[in-house]
């Protein structure tokens, strides 16, 4: 098999290929993908002759099975991020959209073989391990799906359900035993299939935690997590087979089952329903893709939403897009601000904001329906002809702390010269 590494943004040169390996690649079709889609080839174009350009995945596919496969890690200046950190803080919010939205962050194809690759680029144990708990315990929040299930006992001096004729004239009527009586009926009871599953994920969960490194700093706070799940799980038995769990039925009272028995399922996957595979050392990974932006935006969200609580809207939609966030007034604050996370680390210092970018949110400051959303409208002081602050929200990987101030975001941040009522703010991101 060969290997050809490259980091985000870079191009990626197909020279140390042979002749016969670059034609096979060229003919691929490294075509567009949609918003929140999964990406062809981690999201590979085409760029000069013979390289092609890595966009804002990282992670592994490959290119040709078995032959050739591609690997993107972060740039060097972020190769020491704190993916385990950022992705608990990333799942600190646990409502519904937020939840969906983060299933959509990441990718892995456990249909294709494994492929070899450097150890930083090992980073989807953690993540769908720390995906899963968040689930798992939104999903006990709500209680624990009840069913039926077939039981069979040979009762003492009583009868329940149905006595089961076979079994009974065989343990009971031939042995003499007229006390006894052989029944069969149904439970209702926790211990269904579902979660059944989900108790067996949870095993697994747990023993990772408790034996890979890259959790040692966050084990206490997530093996008392996983405690508290684990009593949720008491009356639930872990014997059974990922086949067994086809499909989850779509009730809404417990629509939460579908993403975290999907979840658990990749996790009894990844671990090739073993225990005695679970192995950190392990240099081999499924194809896999991060989506950076995305999984920044998220992360941006958890922290705007502690400093800011019940004034950050996420993802609202305008007439022609969806805006990262809303700020909002409440009874502490009247700032109104349109903002949007860029996973641009350039954004430091003087560097001026990218036309593009200024683009897209003087458009959505000028979105009628957001601004409705934002209440820009209900001030009379406010003229239409006036656009609320926008602010660009980018990463920053010093030993900054964050910025964010709590009675006014505007108050640390730093204004966009070029532009009027556009400002920038940083948000640290989190190293080993």
């Amino acid at each position: 098999m060969f290997l050809i590494k490259s980091q985000e943004h870079e191009v990626l040169s197909l020279n140390s290929l042979s002749a016969e390996l670059k034609d096979q690649v060229s003919a691929l079709h490294f075509s567009q993908y949609g918003y929140m889609q999964k990406p062809r080839f981690l999201g590979l174009e085409w760029g000069s002759e013979d390289s092609l350009r890595c966009g804002y995945y990282i992670g592994a596919s490959w290119l040709i099975e078995g032959e050739v496969a591609v690997a993107v890690t972060p740039k060097e200046m972020v190769r020491d991020i704190d993916f385990v950190e950022m992705f608990m803080t990333a799942l600190a919010v646990d409502t519904d959209p937020e939840a969906s939205y983060f299933s959509k962050c990441y990718g892995i194809d456990f249909d294709s073989p494994r492929i070899e690759v450097p150890q930083e680029l090992c980073q989807v144990t953690p993540l769908i391990l720390l995906h899963y708990i968040t689930l798992l315990e939104n999903l006990v929040k709500r209680g624990l799906k009840k069913g039926y299930k077939s039981q069979e006992e040979n009762l003492n001096s009583k009868v329940r359900g149905q006595i089961y004729v076979p079994a009974h004239i065989q343990q009971n009527i031939c042995n003499q035993r007229e006390d006894r009586a052989y029944c069969r009926y149904q439970e209702y009871t926790e211990d269904i299939l579902e979660n059944r599953l989900l108790k067996k994920a949870l095993n697994f969960a747990y023993r990772s935690i408790c034996s890979y490194k890259s959790f040692e700093r966050k084990r206490v706070e997530l093996q008392s997590r996983l405690n508290r799940l684990f009593a949720a799980f008491v009356s639930v038995s872990d014997q059974v087979e990922v086949h067994q769990v086809a499909r989850v039925s779509q009730n809404k009272l417990y629509r939460h089952y579908v993403d975290a028995v999907r979840v658990a399922k990749m996790i009894l996957r990844h671990f090739d329903n073993s225990i005695t595979y679970l192995d950190e050392e392990s240099k081999e990974t499924p194809p896999y893709w991060i989506d950076m932006p995305r999984l920044f935006e998220l992360y941006v969200f958890s922290k705007l939403s502690k400093t800011y609580p019940n004034q950050i809207l996420f993802q609202e939609k305008g007439f022609a897009g969806r805006c990262d966030f809303l700020k909002i007034a409440n009874e502490g604050t009247s700032e109104k601000l349109i903002m949007d996370a860029k996973y641009k680390p350039y954004y430091e210092g003087d560097t001026p904001v990218a036309w593009e970018d200024i683009q897209e949110i003087s458009g959505y400051a000028r979105d009628k329906k957001l601004l409705e959303t934002l209440g820009w409208f209900k001030d009379s002081v406010v003229d239409i002809q006036n656009v609320p602050p926008c602010v660009v929200i980018y990463p920053e990987y010093g030993e900054k702390e964050d910025s964010f101030d709590q009675e006014s975001l505007l108050r640390n941040a730093q204004q966009v010269d070029q532009y009027t009522n556009f400002y920038k703010i940083a948000v640290k991101v989190p190293r080993v």
